[in-house]
């Protein structure tokens, strides 16, 4: 099999969406559309509020709330994409009910990998106060002519580097979650041992959407000091930015999945399951065949 890159990936995904485009829409305008319009209209009131003890009530059920919506956009949708790939019928109802089995798993899952990511940033930080206590006994100083931003620039990159390297290994977790149907550590060891040789398939893929996301968010930023709700014609300006994340989220979604796909496929996985040598791809009209 030819080897994928970010592109490949993510004409593929355009091409599963335009054959199934009412069903993804439903499913993005059902989970994801309200999480980005969430963001435009909550935003400026949570910026403004005063009192931090409603503040931290309000931030605390909102994200709850967005996590909710964001978890079961994943598990539909990945649900979706694993069962159109190979042709197989997927109605709205079918993607609602993989939910139950689904949401719990997916939930503790993040609760682990999110452990994993705190312990090794409070690591680094309990590395450098002991670097820091080290210097002040042996009387190493450091010159006043360095800048601030540039010390902490280099303190900074090593974790970085690390959490980045993390994510790349962990990018088929959710998708092993709710198609596997395990959680915890097993989908981040699954996850990593699946990913090797589509490394850089992942890490493009992390810095594609991680630069759209922040568009988005310099634009919320924007908007969030402007009074943008006041008239008819700002509204249309929310909605259609709102929307457009909103495809953002979803081929994010689509283009980690067929990741995850084509992980399988490397390993041989897809031919001892399927028994076959070859899988019709049903977004590819009939035209072309995919050798697993």
């Amino acid at each position: 099999m030819a080897t994928k890159n970010l592109f490949d990936l993510i004409y593929e995904s355009q091409q599963i969406m335009k054959a199934h485009l009412c069903h993804f829409y439903t499913l993005s305008l059902i989970f994801l559309f309200p999480i980005s319009f969430s963001f435009y209209i909550t935003s400026p009131t949570l910026f403004h509020l005063s009192n931090h003890s409603l503040l931290q009530q309000q931030t605390l059920l909102y994200s709850l709330i967005l996590y909710l919506f964001s978890s079961c956009g994943i598990i539909t949708i990945t649900y979706s994409v694993f069962h159109f790939f190979y042709g197989q019928k997927v109605n709205l109802l079918l993607a609602l009910k993989s939910i139950p089995s689904s949401l719990l798993p997916l939930f503790a899952t993040t609760i682990v990998s999110q452990l994993i990511f705190f312990l090794i940033s409070l690591f680094n930080l309990l590395l450098l106060l002991l670097l820091s206590h080290l210097f002040k006994l042996v009387h190493i100083t450091i010159p006043h002519s360095y800048p601030p931003y540039t010390i902490a620039f280099f303190v900074a990159l090593p974790l970085l580097l690390v959490l980045t390297y993390l994510q790349v290994n962990f990018s088929l977790v959710p998708v092993i979650v709710v198609v596997e149907s395990c959680w915890g550590l097993e989908p981040l060891r699954r996850s990593a041992r699946l990913i090797k040789g589509m490394k850089r398939v992942a890490l493009s893929s992390l810095i594609f959407y991680g630069f759209c996301t922040m568009i988005f968010v310099l634009n919320l930023l924007f908007l969030s000091t402007m009074r943008i709700t006041e008239n008819w014609f700002n509204w249309v300006i929310i909605v259609l930015c709102s929307f457009l994340f909103a495809m953002i989220m979803l081929s994010n979604i689509v283009v980690s999945t067929l990741l995850y796909i084509y992980c399988k496929i490397n390993y041989g996985e897809i031919a001892e399951e399927f028994g076959k040598d070859y899988v019709t791809l049903p977004f590819h009209d009939g035209k072309e065949c995919q050798a697993v």
